[in-house]
């Protein structure tokens, strides 16, 4: 996809979240999902880049620390593992959040972000004696699994975009959404994890929606 094919998403809007350039947080997300591939491996000039050209640029908040930045890594990379593909540390997932908390989110989000990262740490440093950045894979994993099922949302939206932009998300939920919408749009993830297929599947023109028997859920 072409930057010009990107701009494409930068229309106007009516959304009282909207930037000065009147492109809502939706577009952005909207923006990033197509064209995201176009930056890589995630760092931080490429992923500043990239929101800057999807039309973010509103917000204007502080980075991660250093301490929250090696939570933030610690946990994606329990959610995305390497495995015989890259996993979200390799594609660079940690760079992009920092990149959304600093120039995406609202300051009540960014906030409400930091404090999830503190807590998921402080769980740690009360079972494990140790910050979660030093846990072992299984007892990250287990922080996490917990983390999830203390996380109720509902069943609201399947949709990955209302997910993330809904304030009443569970910190659970926008975590691992960001991990994976970072994830699938990077280089490493778009050449080695997903696969084009043209046509998925034969053509039914006349298919019997009521007794259809799959439900597609992203």
């Amino acid at each position: 996809m072409t930057i010009s094919k990107l701009q494409l998403f930068r229309r106007p809007t009516r959304d009282a979240k909207a930037g000065k350039e009147g492109v809502s947080r939706r577009d952005v997300l909207a923006a990033l999902v197509a064209g995201g591939a176009l930056a890589g491996v995630w760092n931080s000039a490429g992923a500043a880049l990239m929101l800057d050209k999807a039309g973010a640029g509103a917000a204007a908040n502080a980075g991660l620390d250093p301490a929250a930045m090696a939570v933030l890594d610690a946990a994606a990379q329990v959610i995305v593992p390497t495995t015989d593909t890259p996993g979200a540390r390799e594609a660079g997932v940690p760079v992009f959040i920092d990149a959304l908390v600093a120039r995406w989110m609202t300051a009540d989000e960014a906030k409400f972000f930091r404090d999830g990262l503190a807590a998921l740490d402080l769980s740690a440093r009360q079972r494990f004696k140790q910050g979660y950045a030093q846990c072992s894979p299984a007892q990250a994993a287990e922080l996490m699994q917990e983390l999830r099922a203390n996380s109720p949302y509902g069943g609201r939206t399947f949709s990955l975009t209302d997910r993330i932009l809904d304030p009443k998300s569970p910190f659970y939920l926008r975590l691992r959404d960001l991990v994976v919408l970072g994830y699938f749009i990077s280089e490493q993830a778009s050449s080695t994890e997903l696969r084009y297929l043209p046509v998925p599947g034969k053509f039914e023109a006349d298919l019997p929606m009521k007794t259809w028997p799959y439900q597609t859920v992203i």
